[in-house]
């Protein structure tokens, strides 16, 4: 049984549940969990699907959050079509977030994530670090090879 002591369990339980939940608004089929790179922003769990991407970052305490929103990238620029925060349930009241950011809360007891406050859109997003995220995913996967050939049969 995983518990949200920390800062990667609670980055875990968002990963998975972006992967499975039934909502077609979160669910990606590929996600990051604090995934570094070189780009401008590396978040706590980034999502894609097709053209849309989301990003989460994760909070385990009150003093983190409010740091963390004072962060320029929080207000202009940053990476993800859509943007939440994730916390314990009840530790950041959906008032308290007037970034366009939206609130996603985990209740221990239940095992539930639930969307609190919705994330605006971000169509501006820097558009450019999530590519450099992907190409580092990309670089990562494939090693030294610089072709990735697709249509290459298999002998």
């Amino acid at each position: 049984m995983i518990t949200i002591t920390t800062h990667r369990n609670l980055c875990e339980i968002g990963s998975k549940w972006l992967c499975n939940t039934p909502s077609w608004k979160f669910r990606c089929p590929y996600v990051l969990i604090e995934f570094s790179s070189s780009a401008a922003e590396n978040p706590d769990v980034f999502g894609l699907r097709g053209d849309k991407s989301i990003c989460i970052e994760v909070k385990v305490s009150k003093t983190d959050f409010k740091r963390d929103i004072k962060k320029p990238h929080r207000h202009t620029g940053g990476i993800g079509l859509t943007r939440y925060y994730l916390c314990p349930k009840g530790m950041i009241k959906a008032e308290e977030i007037t970034n366009g950011w939206g609130l996603l809360e985990y209740d221990e007891s239940a095992k539930l994530i639930e969307c609190i406050k919705e994330s605006d859109l971000f169509p501006d997003r820097y558009y450019a670090s999530e590519m450099m995220l992907m190409q580092s995913v990309i670089r990562r996967l494939a090693g030294t090879q610089k072709v990735l050939d697709f249509r290459k049969k298999n002998k």
